[in-house]
């Protein structure tokens, strides 16, 4: 071989390394921003879970009538209160929430969705409840009960006596409905040191003897989480195989201890389709159209769109709906009248860093 074929061969080795290694490198940055995307979504979404279930706990615990009725130990009443409580809030918001009454012994005075485990006590499952007994203080935090939830506790007090427990429990039905919107999977995991006291997920699968603990978790996503090496995941962040990748955070319970981990499980396929519109990646994500509208019936309630700033509403334009692109596009004109040249073209760098963009700003 002549030196100069010599030269081109090394030439065209160092191109084809260089292009695989630039190759691997973007699709590793893009992965890990599709990562950082939807643990910030599913944290924003485990906040707003939160949320909902502390203001109805509040609400329904300073109830008058459900106050008497535990007070003078009327159960069944309770139950009914519970229970037309639990309905309207289905009706209005959509939330599918569940409501107990523990009374100040731990044992279970009153359920909304059914009665039957009335007189149960819970102490030996619940050392949260006896915090909240002594400090007198609501409690609001993923719990690993007889399964895993999130509860709402607020303690009842009348005329100074402790007399009952009001919680709010919170599975993972909404969280697993959010996220299947997207084609996103999720399966949420229990530490396998909680099993004794989990015993309502004892027939629950397992994955390297983690339990599964929310029941519309996919089969065939748990096989698949089957197939990778959890330690991994958790050092990680996130892992992939031939055809998915997997996204991994932490459930912490009040004393910041890890009790378990959401899994998200994203398809090699879905998140391609995600490449597509890279740049809009995070306005994508955060408001996603299926949330704008999610309660919204009519087009002059589109209230999430005035609370977003100019900047925002820019990043959104390209990547909205052409029915909402109009209304986007007509206060953009409204808001940036005020705006100086100088701030335009300054909101315009902050919008598009990477775009050079030519003509006269009117």
């Amino acid at each position: 071989m002549k030196l100069y074929q010599k030269y081109l061969a090394f030439i065209l080795i160092v191109l084809v390394i260089l292009t695989a290694y630039f190759y691997i490198k973007n699709e590793q940055e893009f992965e890990e921003r599709v990562h950082s995307v939807l643990i910030n979504l599913l944290s924003k979404q485990v906040a707003n879970e939160k949320e909902k279930a502390f203001n109805f706990a509040l609400a329904l615990s300073q109830n008058e009538t459900l106050q008497k009725a535990i007070k003078y130990n009327n159960a069944k009443k309770s139950y009914l209160i519970l229970k037309n409580y639990m309905k309207t809030i289905e009706t209005f918001s959509g939330s599918q929430l569940r409501i107990q009454v523990v009374s100040k012994d731990y044992t279970i005075f009153a359920r909304s969705w059914d009665n039957t485990d009335a007189g149960v006590n819970v102490k030996a499952n619940r050392p949260d409840l006896q915090e909240v007994k002594r400090t007198l203080t609501p409690h609001l935090s993923f719990v690993a009960a007889r399964r895993l939830v999130l509860i709402a506790s607020i303690p009842i007090v009348i005329d100074g006596e402790f007399i009952a427990f009001l919680e709010v429990i919170q599975r993972f039905g909404e969280l697993e409905n959010y996220f299947a919107h997207y084609d996103v999977g999720l399966v949420v995991l229990l530490d396998n040191k909680y099993e004794k006291q989990a015993v309502l997920l004892d027939k629950s699968p397992r994955v390297a003897n983690i339990i599964v603990a929310n029941r519309g978790a996919n089969v065939n996503h748990i096989k698949l989480l089957r197939s990778i090496n959890l330690q991994t995941l958790r050092n990680h962040g996130f892992v992939k195989n031939d055809h998915h990748i997997f996204f991994y955070k932490s459930i912490l319970n009040a004393d910041d201890e890890n009790i378990g981990s959401f899994v998200l499980i994203l398809s090699e396929e879905r998140l391609k389709l995600f490449s597509g519109f890279e740049t809009e990646l995070d306005t994508f994500f955060t408001y996603a159209r299926k949330d704008i509208y999610n309660s919204v019936k009519t087009k002059k309630k589109l209230s999430p769109y005035n609370k977003l700033t100019n900047k925002e509403l820019l990043s959104l334009k390209n990547c909205a709906y052409n029915e909402d692109r109009k209304y986007i596009e007509e206060k953009l004109s409204r808001e940036l009248q005020s705006y100086t040249k100088d701030e335009l073209i300054s909101l315009l760098l902050e919008t598009n860093p990477n775009n050079i963009s030519r003509g006269k700003i009117k």
